[in-house]
Parts: structure tokens; C-alpha cells; sequence
């Protein structure tokens, strides 16, 4: 006998900033969430980028100095993520991704007074690492708890809303670098952070549908044919110790870590490159390629998770990024400047989707803050050699070349381990809590 659907309850009153009760709150926490994704661009690569050149022309760093920073947050954010995985799945994002908004703030504006190195190494470090560990491991883990069977699309629409950062705000930093100085384009990024990250966190970012009496995307329950009642859809659940034990963690690890090792680094420096080799806007314009780019294909990868299994999504980007690399080290013009825009931004649109559920796609819900907060450390500590070897790549030989060769290998070495990265069964033994 065929299952039918409960006569659906009405949405509770979770939050009076989203007044409309008959639409699943998962969408107040995904908007939440893609505003805070939007605001947290600033302590990635493209933007950072943008200021590389003013501040070393105004204070004499050299590009080694400026890559510290970006490896000590990286580090910092690694390094936070286990703990703050765990809180997060006790308590959810609200607080900590609050809490991240107001240090990513504060972060900023320490580096608009910054005078010295080891001020940039404070201060972007903590403001990366807050961003990490905080704002983005936080709406991945209430993105993952309140989706389940809709995962792929919201989790597209996240991402469209980093990589549509990625692309609007270069052009205005740059105006406001040029015509106020750096200085004021890091007070005005401080000033998005409060807006975007710390405001709509307090106010909509909840921790689990179960919380409220609901479940994952807003489904209804359903009667069994002995009159039982069972969700429409139940997702396998790993503790973090039964994760431990499989082969596929360690091969994910492997995969994840190297791609960050080398997005890190690029995203660092290949604005500056093509500055240098095609000039001041013509750079900028290849960075707004990619990223519009990537922003454009993120929801359509999101949707192809839904049916394909994320390891082919992650096959697929890295196998991208490979052939990114080899246009990036033959390019010395505006067209394959764009070329290589294009073919990189559509790898970052796989790659987006990829990276924030695939600890959840392959090990459930219950868990995932632990398990990614885990892995985050591990993955961290090969993640500065990126940066820190384009930099001195650069200081010694005056050129990126070299850096892009070593990259463009290391992504391949993350697309073996995606096909050593086989889909899981269930766990041996049930979860408890008291196994992670």
C-alpha cells in the first residue's frame, strides 16, 4: 500500500525577521548563508589580489611577505575548524558565525591602520582564518542540515552567491583603491561584513529543522502501510570514528587538500600576473571572467550533484584546473587571458558545489561539522606551500611559470585520489554520539 502524505502542519515562528510562515525556513537560513558567502570574499585570493600591488609599491613588502599572511590564515582557519566543527553540531552556526562577522570586521580594520608586516600577518590571518572556520564551515553545516534531498541546488546557490562576489567587488575595490587608496577599500570592506555576516546571522541562522518540529526540506512525514511514521527520505549517518576507518576519508583528504594547496596560491597571485603581463585593468578584468564564470555554473553544478555523485563533480574540476594551469603559463595576451578566465571560473563552478558537501555527501549530516572540522586541520598543514612557493617563485625567477607547472601537478594528483574516493555503504555499527 502506497504511502500518502500527513496533511502539512503550520511552519512555526522561528524567527520574526522571516515573516513568511508558509515557506521552509531552510530558505531563511540559505539566505542567510549566501549573503554571508558574498561578504566573506575579502579574505580569498581575487580580492586580496587586488591590494597586493598598491601595498607593496606603498610599503616596499615583497610578494613573500604578503603570502604569510594569506598561510597564516589559512592555518588559522585549520586549525580552528576542529573545535568549532564540534560546536556546531551541538549548538549550530548562529553564534559562531556572528562571532566570525564581528573578528572579520575588526580584522579589516586593523589592516587599514597596518604599517608593518607583521600587522598584515595578524590581521588577514585572523580575518581568513575567522571566515573558514567560522562564517563558511558554519553555513555548510546548517546548509547540510536543514537539505538533504534539495543538497545540490542550495548548495549551488551558495556558492553563486561567493563567486557573484568574486565578481561584482573587484571593479568597486579597485575604484576605491585607486581614487581613496587601500586604506579606505579595507574600511569599506569592514563595513560589508557587518552588514552581510553579522547582521542576517543573528537573525535568521538556526541550527536543525528538528529543532522546530520540522524536517529536511521542508518534507512532509509519511504513513507506512502498518501506520508507522518515517521521513520521506533517510540519509546514511557516520560518526567520526566510523569515518576514520574507511580508506575513502583519507583518499578525500588527499584530494581536497591538494585542490585548496593550489587554488589558495592562484587565486593569490594570478591577478597580479596578469596584471603585470597585460596590465593593471585588463588583470582585473580576467579575474571578473573567472569569477562571473564560476557564479554562472555553480547552480547548474549544483542541480547536476543532485543526480551524479559528488566525487564525478570533483573528477571533472580538478581535470579543469589542469588545463587552466597550462593556459595560465602560455598567456601573454588579453584573449588567452579570458581563455584562461573561462576554463578556470567553470572548474571553480564545479569545484564550489564540490567542496562544501562533499564530507556530507559521502557520510551524512549528523556528523559533518566533526568530520570536515577533522579533516580541515590535516588539509591545512600542506596548504601554505601553495602561496608561500608562488611567492618565492616569483621573488627568484621574476615570473609565475614555474608555480603554475608545480600546480598544475598537483591538481592532477587530486583527481587520482577523487577516483580512489569509491561511494560508501552504510557504517558497520550504528552511530553514537559517543563514537565520534
Amino acid at each position: 500500500m502506497a504511502a500518502t502524505p500527513t496533511p502539512a502542519p503550520e511552519q512555526p515562528r522561528i524567527s520574526r525577521f522571516w515573516p513568511f510562515r508558509r515557506v521552509y525556513y531552510g530558505w531563511a537560513v540559505l539566505t542567510a548563508a549566501l549573503l554571508s558567502a558574498f561578504a566573506t570574499v575579502p579574505t580569498q585570493g581575487p580580492i586580496m589580489g587586488l591590494f597586493v600591488k598598491p601595498i607593496t609599491e606603498e610599503l616596499g613588502w615583497s610578494a613573500t611577505s604578503i603570502s604569510i599572511g594569506f598561510v597564516l590564515g589559512s592555518i588559522t582557519g585549520g586549525g580552528m575548524s576542529f573545535g568549532v566543527g564540534r560546536i556546531l553540531d551541538k549548538r549550530g552556526a548562529r553564534g559562531v558565525s556572528v562571532a566570525a562577522g564581528m573578528l572579520i570586521a575588526g580584522s579589516m580594520i586593523g589592516l587599514a591602520l597596518m604599517s608593518a608586516p607583521w600587522h598584515f600577518w595578524v590581521f588577514f590571518g585572523l580575518a581568513r582564518g575567522a571566515a573558514a572556520a567560522g562564517a563558511q564551515l558554519g553555513t555548510m553545516v546548517a546548509l547540510a542540515s536543514w537539505f538533504v534531498r534539495k543538497r545540490g541546488r542550495t548548495t549551488g546557490i551558495l556558492g553563486t552567491g561567493q563567486r557573484l562576489g568574486q565578481a561584482v567587488l573587484p571593479l568597486p575595490i579597485l575604484f576605491i583603491i585607486l581614487t581613496f587608496g587601500w586604506r579606505w577599500g579595507w574600511v569599506a570592506l569592514a563595513v560589508l561584513a557587518i552588514a552581510l555576516v553579522v547582521v542576517p546571522s543573528g537573525m535568521l541562522m538556526r541550527r536543525r529543522p528538528e529543532d522546530y518540529g520540522l524536517l529536511p526540506d521542508g518534507e512532509q512525514l509519511r504513513r507506512r502501510a502498518d501506520g508507522s511514521v518515517a521521513p520521506v527520505q533517510e540519509e546514511v549517518q557516520w560518526t567520526l570514528a566510523q569515518a576514520k576507518r574507511t580508506r575513502t576519508l583519507w583518499a578525500l583528504i588527499v584530494a581536497q587538500g591538494g585542490v585548496v594547496l593550489g587554488l589558495n596560491a592562484v587565486n593569490l597571485h594570478i591577478t597580479a600576473n596578469f596584471q603585470e603581463k597585460i596590465g593593471d585593468v585588463q588583470g582585473a578584468i580576467v579575474t571578473t571572467t573567472f569569477a562571473l564564470t564560476s557564479a554562472l555554473m555553480t547552480l547548474p553544478a549544483g542541480l547536476l550533484m543532485e543526480r551524479l555523485h559528488t566525487r564525478y563533480l570533483g573528477m571533472l574540476a580538478t581535470a579543469l584546473f589542469m588545463g587552466a594551469m597550462l593556459i595560465a603559463i602560455v598567456a601573454s595576451s588579453f584573449p588567452l587571458g579570458i581563455a584562461f578566465g573561462i576554463t578556470y571560473g567553470l572548474g571553480l563552478g564545479f569545484w564550489t558545489v564540490t567542496s562544501r558537501m562533499l564530507f556530507a555527501n559521502y557520510f551524512g549530516r549528523s556528523a559533518f561539522g566533526s568530520i570536515r572540522g577533522f579533516a580541515a586541520p590535516i588539509m591545512t598543514a600542506v596548504n601554505p606551500l601553495g602561496p608561500v612557493l608562488a611567492g618565492l617563485v616569483k621573488d627568484s625567477t621574476g615570473s609565475y611559470t614555474i608555480a603554475f607547472i608545480a600546480f598544475g601537478v598537483v591538481f592532477g594528483i587530486s583527481f587520482v585520489a577523487f577516483v580512489v574516493a569509491t561511494p560508501l555503504k552504510a557504517p558497520d555499527a550504528p552511530p553514537t554520539e559517543a563514537a565520534a
